[in-house]
């Protein structure tokens, strides 16, 4: 996006600097007059943007998703057929995308949201079409491609676009995202993975680029015929032809655009079992398969909670560190940070979180952007029920507690009062990347164990199960879901507090309510391990949750270089090989000062890592305690991230 606006401004106020130079002041005011009527006439056209955008709520361009340029309430998209060749050698995609639209009413041109695409051609239904590409329409939406057409209501038709992506030169916010060899584990091979929640499908393909809008897909990969290419549904044949290999996968479950993804490389298959596989680079696969190697048990006691499984097959890829999140919910291709893979089996917890993503947001999704607690409460809600299922009940407590713990910190960064804090943020004209936190998750999970404590563990399953069979929804229609199923049910009682869990800002007045007994347990080993009283090896067989949440505790007391210095020492917490340990011992030794935190442990740390969770908190501190060395490792360390990771860490450092 810094791309092209730098192009657009250059085409103007250079051009008018040069003429101010080389024609004299006449020529100068010319080409300035020029380029202010042009300017004036954009700010016009976006002054109208933002006039109609606060009187409804969606944008101009529809009434459902203020994130999205898409005419979303006049047409829809039925299907999506793809076919992408992937050039790593100049890092683009090359290809074309067969849009199957309906009409919902009488319309003259379709709205498909764009960002950084080379569009050569438009057909409708077979025949040329005109079409007009709009850069940054709205600055933090991207671009926009017009097509002219005139069809009926409920008229079926076709586009079909021929475009190339473009070089990410800036490192914009895209959802490519290009490694070297030397990025990967193998150390051999080129890599590509995509990142397409929440607003960026639209830089992968033109699309209605909207949670509200599912279709189907059929995706064609062509890579290099010594590298793989997955795709977000089913396999159904590969071909070979001169060097190239092309990947064929169906998905048959309408999704949301920002559920589409893809990723090439050198990457190896294994089969968990008759339903779950593993894909990792080769020098990885047997760690990856161990350590996800539950991935069966995990699906059948979420089906027993919810319902069976839609999907046919549950595959998990584990990328390379770059990978900014935990995971990512893509359909029959769940997307993994390494980060993950510490050999103990216990950070599965995501796993299990992006398996539930196969009910709660794959097959009901929130509507738009602004009532994201659907998808991310609902799912950690359940989250934290299977933890208990499976791993048992202080696990599930633990869990709850240090979600709690992550919602203050959270509420703490943005500030009480802000909007991002509450569960139906407004977001307008923005990046709702700038709104994500774990508050969605936490917060909303916390909502839902609110109800579930009035309606009854039974009761609210079975609404639960509803919530999870609708096909989108916003939060009015989840409170009018259940009102209805509470009158059904003839529950009676039940206080909502709907203004204060969904308007309303800051932390929840209801607590997670702790046996008082289970709190002090903790307390005493957080004591223990303060007053160098706890001995290593018992230490050792702690659960990383608990060390965690140990470690939580002991914020609040005196953390000075002494203590840093025995957590060092005694008991080796500096070379964790688990980064939810480790990003928070490091945060602390930043914090006073520390010297075995700002060291190579620190540099090692952030260049080794790429998920946001655990390297954005550190920066944060970095950014306020040590600014100069914190700026100097990003700089070393941020052709290695994710564009929305840099973006994020950029901002940090600009206050």
């Amino acid at each position: 996006m810094q791309l092209l606006k730098q192009f657009y401004q250059s085409r103007y106020y250079k051009k008018s600097l040069y003429g101010m130079i080389g024609l004299g002041v006449i020529g100068a005011v010319i080409v300035f007059s020029s380029k202010l009527r042009k300017q004036q006439s954009k700010q016009q056209s976006l002054d109208q943007f933002q006039s109609n955008e606060q009187s409804q709520q969606g944008t101009i361009f529809n009434n459902l998703d203020k994130c999205s340029l898409s005419n979303l309430d006049q047409v829809i998209t039925l299907n999506t057929s793809i076919q992408l060749e992937i050039d790593f050698k100049q890092q683009i995609l090359i290809g074309k995308v067969i849009l199957k639209m309906k009409a919902i009413k009488q319309i003259n041109k379709v709205y498909l949201d764009t960002k950084m695409l080379d569009v050569q051609q438009v057909k409708v239904d077979g025949q040329n079409t005109q079409f007009n590409y709009k850069q940054l329409v709205v600055k933090e939406l991207g671009d926009q491609l017009e097509i002219l057409t005139q069809k009926q209501a409920n008229e079926e038709f076709q586009i079909e676009i021929t475009y190339s992506t473009l070089q990410n030169v800036h490192n914009e916010q895209v959802a490519l995202n290009w490694l070297q060899p030397s990025q990967t584990f193998g150390n051999k091979h080129p890599f590509l993975f995509t990142q397409s929640e929440a607003i960026y499908a639209r830089s992968l393909f033109p699309c209605q680029d909207s949670p509200s809008i599912k279709s189907t897909f059929n995706i064609e990969l062509t890579v290099l015929s010594h590298l793989k290419a997955f795709g977000s549904g089913l396999i159904v044949k590969e071909t070979s032809e001169g060097d190239k290999k092309t990947f064929y996968f169906n998905q048959p479950v309408a999704i949301p655009a920002y559920l589409f993804a893809i990723c090439a490389g050198d990457l190896e298959k294994k089969q968990i079992s008759d339903r779950t596989f593993v894909i990792s680079e080769p020098i990885l696969i047997n760690k990856c398969t161990y350590e996800f190697s539950d991935m069966e048990k995990y699906l059948s006691s979420i089906e027993e909670y919810l319902t069976p499984y839609k999907w046919n097959q549950y595959t998990v890829v584990v990328l390379p560190k770059a990978f900014p999140f935990g995971g990512m919910e893509n359909p029959n291709l769940t997307f993994l940070s390494p980060s993950l893979v510490v050999g103990d089996k216990s950070e599965t917890a995501v796993v299990i979180h992006e398996m539930i993503h196969s009910w709660s947001g794959n097959s009901m999704t929130c509507q738009n952007w602004e009532c994201f607690w659907l998808n991310e409460g609902i799912t950690t809600f359940i989250e934290n029920k299977m933890v208990g299922k499976i791993f048992g009940k202080d696990q599930q407590t633990l869990h709850g507690l240090l979600g709690d713990n992550s919602l203050e910190k959270s509420i703490n960064n943005f500030g009480a009062d802000h909007t991002y804090t509450t569960l139906s943020p407004k977001i307008d004209q923005q990046n709702p990347d700038d709104c994500f936190s774990v508050i969605p998750y936490q917060k909303g999970c916390q909502f839902l164990r609110f109800l579930e404590a009035q309606i009854g563990e039974e009761k609210f399953q079975q609404f639960i199960r509803l919530v999870v069979s609708q096909n989108t929804l916003n939060s009015d229609q989840f409170r009018t879901l259940l009102e209805k199923f509470l009158i059904e049910n003839n529950i009676q009682g039940v206080d909502l507090q709907w203004q204060q869990w969904i308007v309303n800002p800051g932390m929840p007045k209801e607590k997670l309510k702790i046996d008082e007994q289970f709190i002090k347990k903790y307390q005493k080993l957080a004591d223990d391990l303060y007053e160098n009283q706890m001995l290593l090896q018992d230490f050792q067989k702690l659960h990383s949750n608990e060390k965690c949440f140990i470690l939580d505790l002991l914020g609040n007391k005196n953390i000075d270089q002494k203590l840093l210095q025995n957590l060092e020492e005694e008991y080796q917490l500096f070379d964790s090989n688990n980064p939810e340990i480790l990003h928070r011992i490091l945060i602390y030794g930043i914090k006073c000062n520390y010297p075995g935190a700002l060291g190579d442990k620190l540099s090692h740390f952030l260049s080794a890592n790429g998920r946001m969770k655990f390297i954005n908190p550190v920066y944060r501190i970095l950014a306020e305690k040590q600014s100069d060395l914190g700026l100097r490792i990003f700089n070393l360390c941020k052709n290695s991230y994710h564009s929305i990771a840099v973006a994020q860490i950029q901002r940090m450092f600009q206050k």
